[in-house]
């Protein structure tokens, strides 16, 4: 039996799901059944009446319109508010909700494709924070998903790694995303960077104003609008920039013939791919990638959620000095923690260098140790932790440990938090 590679895209409005397919060599979307044509899952949970039973996606809407249970919708946004909602007497908490979402959309492909195992996950959001993980995890932990498994990415994550894992000839030098839903109008640009080793690839994002409810595309007036809103917003994006390839993606894009004037725009000398799915495939993309011993992207990804700068120490091992690297210019800050054990030698503090990719100053970062105990020199041992609450801010614990039963540790802790 199969071990499933999968790539899981939540949002406020809808969810999809990615496999890798061993039969094609690539990465699929899947449905919530063979029945339903669609691969967008609609994010939303219905209890149904008099029973612990639950239900999600368009059978939530059925229970719901037919009187037969509660629905409650906009899972992701209201546990970022810690939201609560009431269901035949009982409070729920949102993370409450969105755990019970979360473990039966996993459930889908496990029970679509026979498969009871997980090798590796992506869940995608489209802002990635620590509550969301914390409760990824709760789920998985409980459905006996090793942590090692499951990771978490933000939108710009998942489309990098979505566009580097196609031909390179469609991103050579530049791609851009246009995402169109019910939580509004996100542009994202990738940019190869010149001239760096590795080579650097960063994608900036941005939420545009300009974003407008898919409600008014029910009307022929509402569809010219939507289309004159989108083609202005493209002739100011795109302007005097070499596109390499345009990708469409959400809800608002699954029918995409009312915006006539904005695709004649952006298929100009360009290559334009529309589909549902993106930002799930590139998780996919992204767990796949996990299992590699090295991975298959030799590049510096730079984007949100990322970090910009390496952070590091110079040390001294076996007589040469070395430069000990706690995390690395485009790793994923939350999965981004290092710690060391290192020796003092005349010295009561440690200091950090945080060396920025591209042309910006290299800074350092020092922690005073003159609390720890004071002993001869060579005969202090201090454990180094490095962690991070985000993608510019650092949180750096050091622990004294002693040496040996000739001076014990005190265990004694000094932490300081930086912004890099």
């Amino acid at each position: 039996m199969q071990e499933l590679v999968l790539g899981i895209d939540v949002c406020d409005d809808y969810s999809q799901i990615s496999y890798y397919n061993p039969q094609v060599y690539d990465v699929e979307n899947i449905g919530l059944t063979d029945e339903e044509g669609s691969c967008m899952i609609p994010t939303v949970i219905c209890k149904e009446k008099g029973t612990d039973s639950w239900y999600i996606g368009e059978e939530a809407y059925r229970f719901a319109l037919y009187g037969r249970g509660t629905m409650v919708d906009k899972l992701v946004k209201l546990a970022g508010k810690g939201g609560t909602a009431t269901i035949e007497g009982v409070k729920y908490t949102a993370e409450d909700l969105l755990r019970i979402f979360i473990r039966q959309i996993l459930e889908i492909p496990m029970a679509r494709l026979g498969a009871s195992e997980i090798a590796a996950v992506v869940f995608a959001f489209q802002d990635k924070s620590s509550s969301l993980m914390e409760t990824v995890i709760q789920v998985t932990d409980g459905m006996g998903i090793p942590r090692e498994r499951v990771h978490m990415a933000n939108h710009s994550e998942a489309y990098l790694f979505y566009v580097i894992s196609q031909k390179k000839d469609l991103w050579i030098n530049q791609s851009c995303l246009f995402d169109l839903s019910e939580t509004g109008l996100h542009y994202y640009e990738l940019n190869v960077v010149r001239g760096r080793k590795p080579p650097v690839v960063e994608v900036r994002h941005e939420e545009l104003e300009e974003g407008f409810s898919l409600e008014i595309l029910e009307t022929g007036a509402g569809k010219k609008l939507g289309d004159t809103i989108l083609t202005s917003c493209a002739e100011r994006l795109l302007q005097k920039k070499i596109m390499t390839s345009v990708f469409l993606t959400g809800k608002g894009f699954e029918e995409s013939e009312w915006a006539a004037g904005f695709l004649r725009l952006v298929c100009n000398k360009r290559r334009t791919f529309a589909g549902p799915g993106l930002f799930a495939r590139g998780a996919a993309y992204m767990a796949c990638d996990t299992l590699q011993e090295t991975s298959s992207y030799p590049y510096v990804c730079l984007c949100e959620g990322r970090l910009s700068s390496t952070i590091s120490m110079q040390v001294n091992h076996e007589g040469r000095e070395r430069q000990l690297v706690l995390a690395s210019a485009g790793s994923d800050w939350y999965e981004a923690r290092a710690s060391a054990s290192l020796i003092l030698d005349n010295t009561n503090q440690l200091e950090f260098m945080v060396t920025p990719v591209g042309r910006g100053r290299q800074t350092k970062l020092a922690i005073s140790l003159a609390e720890f105990p004071a002993r001869p020199n060579k005969t202090t041992r201090v454990e180094v932790i490095a962690a991070f609450l985000s993608e510019n801010r650092v949180s750096i614990r050091v622990i004294d440990r002693g040496f040996g039963e000739f001076f014990p540790e005190s265990g004694q802790m000094i932490r300081e938090d930086f912004q890099i």
